[in-house]
């Protein structure tokens, strides 16, 4: 069997096991969320030999030449040596800004790029690996967009087992430096040809920060079809961001806000509250006759985004049009390079 080598020690490879399963399995500290290729948090770096095309297509081409590759899609056939990248190498330093809160269980977190000569390009809505002080690696959305704002905007909830948000809600202060690498993810907005689609946005939970970056960034490059946006919570208390939606709608009239909760039962005073779940308010929503040229973006709870995608999909919505982020709860190892 093949074997791979990691931080001086060597391990038995089983027959197709991805290096991340190996390392995991053998109890070495990797980050990791999605384990899907998408969030690409297990990144690291191929020592003295080639990774698999396959493990590589998913990155950056500049990464690829540095010898980087994602550990969860690497499955080895040869023996092989890898090592965690270090922070200087592949990510952009920032400080934390401000961290509030915008409901009992979610944290508006903002970071200011330290040198902004070496920011990289990203469309709002898609997701950014943030390394925090201890490093512990997470993925997270962009719900703003920097050259506009000068900053970048993450709505974070509170996780049981999240070590992230952990440090997060009890530890983090301003002035704190977390490092960024990225971006990753289609859920953005795009519009080359200026078309008057409609739009329908549904998300649960901190999944509205993807949405109201791509809803941000539709109106300001002047789109003047149908939006509408449909966020869901357990009660009106798990929502958040209501009056900013609320203004929104007053100003835009092309855009049309559905806050939804399954309980009739929060504090939140919220107009227009939908009761009943997102998933059948959506479906309530739907107009089958142009749902075939409908853009579709999902973000939230994995079961809300496969079971919402699956359902739109046998409405007549095309799979091309169907742009999807589905949030994984996750605990992370530390990445290297911190110490």
């Amino acid at each position: 069997m093949p074997k791979l080598t990691f931080n001086a020690s060597t391990f038995e490879l089983n027959q197709y096991e991805t290096v991340l399963d190996c390392l995991l399995r053998n109890q070495q500290s990797i980050p990791y969320a999605c384990r899907a290729g998408m969030c690409q948090a297990c990144l690291i770096k191929a020592v003295d030999c080639e990774a698999t095309q396959v493990s590589k297509k998913w990155i950056k081409e500049s990464l690829q030449q540095k010898g980087y590759t994602l550990a969860c899609q690497w499955a080895p056939d040869t023996d092989v040596a890898a090592a965690l990248p270090t922070i200087e190498e592949f990510s952009v330093a920032t400080r934390l800004r401000t961290c509030e809160p915008l409901n009992e269980h979610v944290l508006r977190v903002t970071l200011e790029v330290v040198d902004k000569s070496v920011m990289f390009h990203y469309y709002p809505g898609q997701y950014v690996t943030l390394i925090n002080p201890g490093g512990i690696a997470r993925s997270y959305s962009v719900a703003n967009a920097y050259e506009d704002d000068g900053f970048l905007e993450f709505h974070i909830s509170e996780t049981a087992q999240g070590i992230f948000t952990g440090w997060l809600f009890g530890e983090a202060k301003p002035g704190d430096v977390l490092h960024m690498r990225g971006p990753s993810g289609d859920c953005f907005y795009s519009n080359t040809s200026a078309e008057a689609f409609p739009m329908i946005l549904a998300g649960t939970g901190t999944g509205l920060a993807p949405l109201y970056g791509i809803i941000l960034d539709a109106l300001t490059q002047g789109h003047s079809g149908e939006i509408s946006l449909f966020h869901g919570g357990r009660t009106s208390d798990h929502l958040y961001y209501v009056k900013e939606l609320e203004s929104l709608q007053k100003k835009y009239p092309q855009f049309h806000y559905y806050p939804c909760a399954r309980e009739n039962s929060g504090k939140q005073k919220v107009k227009e509250l939908q009761d009943g779940s997102i998933e059948d308010v959506v479906d309530a929503h739907l107009d089958t006759g142009v749902l075939s040229r409908t853009r579709i973006y999902l973000c939230g709870a994995p079961d809300f985004v496969n079971t919402q995608r699956k359902q739109i999909f046998m409405k007549g919505a095309s799979a091309g049009n169907i742009h999807c982020d589905a949030f994984l709860e996750r605990s992370v190892a530390p990445t290297g390079g911190t110490n």
